[in-house]
Parts: structure tokens; C-alpha cells; sequence
């Protein structure tokens, strides 16, 4: 195959939609192209990633398998596979097999953020190439369990997204591992395998980091694979631009695109300078956060009204700016927690979270964090958890000291 003819085939694919032939050219000469003939292994589960593969000819197949169950997808030309695990930083999760004799156009880390990523065209072509197969990954697997028609079959392979979507959810016990000054935890009780509830917590530099808290609409898959795309989202978006301005309503007009379902996230997202303390947050039909100044008693903030995540594409999203001092603790949660109910139909409610928040002083977020989760758990009793409850707490212990 002729040079023109390959840039000619890779201009036709989703992910170079709007690259010129330079550009393409360019990332074509940083990368490779590796053959498989049918049945051979592109990719395994549990191994470290740092290419993104373009499959330019042929077809491969990703398989998901868990407790014996198997989802098998076909993955045609122009398709990518390794983004996920690039994006989070973490180990691959399906294998990859050539379906048929194949073609794949291997693109280094390196090249994949700086030429593919951090680009405009880049980041809108391959959130929507994720989109499309998070769509049809629901789809295959909602065809698996009306074929087995067995409803072992469907709690496990719930049981499986589940496990997926923790997977792309940080470790609440280890969030923020490169700042010491940073005291911070997160959980996630689910009232199902899987749910619409989230948090995130990512360094974007050396001086920044980035955390937020959402609540999807509905449950489920549908509200699982909805959490997924706005976790990547705005991860994709923020790693090129920190400006909360920009990203949202960005995030937003993507989400609110071809949404069929009517599907809507509330948001809570900040970015805080880990040097000065400025905290620079939009709150998106959240519930309102408890803050805490040195030390003292934790009070509901007063936020600005922004609408609902996913609904109309061209929201506006006001940006708020909060100086932080030493020792401020901000508790961020999700409506699972006000609205916890006894067996007497009573709602936990805002009251109860600040008495407990501040019925006596705790050493860590993880302790706050702990102890509200009990008070929850021990006012609603033997009464059945109808939805999902999150709480993510972070302190601000002042500039970052450079060793």
C-alpha cells in the first residue's frame, strides 16, 4: 500500500476527522504498524498499556469474560482499543484477538496525548469513538442476556460492569498520593452492582488538582455507562485545559448531543491551586457542600444555581472562586445521604449530616468520612438502601512544602 493511499484510508477513519494530511503523516511516521494473522492476541487482560491501537484493515475482537460468561465484540476498521487504559492509567481489562488477518497502526503514549489528546479535534473524535463503543458494548451485552435467558447469567455480568466501573473510579483511601497536604477520602455504598453515582480526584500539575462528585440519572447500566462518559469526559478535557470556563460547558454540549434517553448528570467539580489554596469550583444542580474554616464547625456553603449536566447544550456554567485557608475540610456527597430513609419512611436529611459532621472533631477525612457512612447505616437500620450514596471529604493543610 502507497503512502498516499494509506493517509488517503486513515483520513476516512473517525479518529484523524478534521487532521490534515501533514498531521496524519506525522503521527503515521511517530508509530508503527504491526500484522496479525486470525487468532492471534493483540491485547490481554491485567497487562500495562502505553499504546493506542488503530486497526486500519482487517477485524479483531474484544472479549470480556467473567465467572464463565463471555461478551464478544467485533471491532471493524477505523476502530481504537487501549484508550481507556491510557486515559486512566491503568491496566488493560478485555483481550483483543485478530478476527481476521489484520492490520494495526500501533501510536506511542506520547504521541496519543500530545498529538491526539490535548488537540480539539483529537479529544472530540475519540470521546465520540468511546461514546459510540460504550453504546455498543451495552448493546452486546444486553443481547447475551436475553439469549441466555437466565437471570444468573444477567446478575453476573452486572456484577462485571460493576467491577469495570470501580475500576475507573480512584481508590477513596489513596486519593491524591502525590500531596502530602492534601488529606482526602471518598466511597461509594451502590444500592446495585452498578449505579450513577461517582467521585474523581486527579493531579493536573504540580500545582493543581482537580476533584468532583456526581449523581447520574437512573440506575443501572444505563447509568453506569453515562458515568463513564462524563468521568472521561471531563478528564480528557481537563488534561489540556484547567479552565472549569471552558470545560463544562464543553463536557456539557457533547453529553447533551444525540441524548436520546434524556439522560442528566448533577456535578460538583473543583480545581484548587495546591500552593495558594484558590479553589475554583462549578456546582451543576449539586446538592451543597459542608465547609469547615480551620478547623471550626462544618456549614452548608452557599453556591450559585447552575442547571443539570447533559440537558441543553448550550447551558452556562458560573465559575465560583474560594480562597481556602489551612486546615478548611470541604464534605461533598450525594443525594443517597439526605435522603436515606428508616423503616418509618423518615429521611436522614441535611440536619442530621451536620450534627454529625460535627458532633466531635476528627483526625482524618477518613474518620469523618467513616463515621458519617455509620450514622447513615445505623439511623436507616433494617430498611432496604434504595439508591446509591457518595461522600468525598478533602482538607486543605496549607502550601504545599518543597523537599
Amino acid at each position: 500500500m502507497s503512502t498516499t493511499s494509506i493517509i488517503d484510508t486513515l483520513s476516512r477513519f473517525s479518529l484523524f476527522k478534521g487532521f490534515t494530511p501533514e498531521q496524519i503523516w506525522d503521527i503515521l511516521t511517530s508509530g508503527s504498524v504491526k500484522q496479525l494473522e486470525p487468532g492471534a492476541t493483540l491485547i490481554k487482560p491485567g497487562e500495562v498499556n502505553n499504546t493506542l491501537f488503530l486497526l486500519i484493515a482487517g477485524e479483531l475482537r474484544v472479549i470480556l469474560e467473567k465467572d464463565g460468561a463471555e461478551v464478544s465484540i467485533p471491532i471493524p476498521p477505523g476502530e481504537c482499543l487501549g484508550e481507556m487504559s491510557l486515559v486512566g492509567g491503568k491496566a488493560t481489562s478485555a483481550k483483543a484477538v485478530a478476527e481476521k488477518s489484520s492490520r494495526i497502526l500501533l501510536i506511542p503514549e506520547e504521541i496519543f496525548w500530545n498529538k491526539l489528546a490535548l488537540t480539539r479535534s483529537g479529544a472530540q473524535n475519540l470521546l465520540g469513538m468511546m461514546a459510540d463503543r460504550l453504546q455498543r458494548n451495552n448493546e452486546a451485552l444486553m443481547v447475551k442476556v436475553e439469549q441466555q435467558l437466565k437471570y444468573q447469567l444477567m446478575e453476573k455480568e452486572l456484577e462485571t460492569a460493576g467491577k469495570i466501573q470501580s475500576g475507573i473510579v480512584p481508590d477513596g483511601s489513596k486519593l491524591l498520593p502525590r500531596f502530602p497536604h492534601i488529606d482526602a477520602f471518598a466511597l461509594i455504598n451502590q444500592a446495585r452492582n452498578v449505579g450513577g453515582d461517582f467521585y474523581d480526584a486527579l493531579a493536573l500539575d504540580e500545582d493543581h488538582i482537580y476533584f468532583a462528585i456526581g449523581d447520574v440519572s437512573g440506575k443501572g447500566m444505563p447509568a453506569a455507562l453515562f458515568t463513564m462518559r462524563i468521568i472521561t469526559s471531563l478528564r480528557l478535557y481537563l488534561s489540556s485545559n484547567t479552565n472549569l470556563e471552558e470545560v463544562l460547558p464543553a463536557v456539557n454540549s457533547w453529553l447533551a448531543r444525540d441524548n436520546e434517553d434524556m439522560m442528566f448528570v448533577s456535578v460538583f467539580a473543583a480545581v484548587l491551586n495546591v500552593r495558594s489554596g484558590l479553589m475554583r469550583y462549578i456546582n451543576a444542580g449539586h446538592n451543597p457542600a459542608y465547609l469547615s474554616h480551620k478547623g471550626n464547625r462544618f456549614e452548608l456553603m452557599e453556591l450559585p444555581k447552575s442547571p443539570l449536566v447533559g440537558i441543553a447544550s448550550d447551558a452556562s456554567f458560573p465559575v465560583t472562586a474560594l480562597q481556602l485557608d489551612p486546615g478548611d475540610s470541604l464534605v461533598l456527597y450525594t443525594d443517597g445521604i439526605t435522603e436515606a430513609k428508616n423503616s418509618q419512611e423518615v429521611l436522614f436529611d441535611f440536619d442530621r449530616i451536620e450534627i454529625q459532621l460535627n458532633r466531635e472533631r476528627h483526625i482524618s477525612m477518613r474518620s469523618l468520612v467513616s463515621a458519617l457512612e455509620k450514622a447513615v447505616v445505623d439511623f436507616v437500620g433494617a430498611a432496604p438502601q434504595v439508591d446509591d450514596y457518595t461522600v468525598l471529604a478533602l482538607r486543605w493543610m496549607g502550601e504545599r512544602r518543597i523537599s
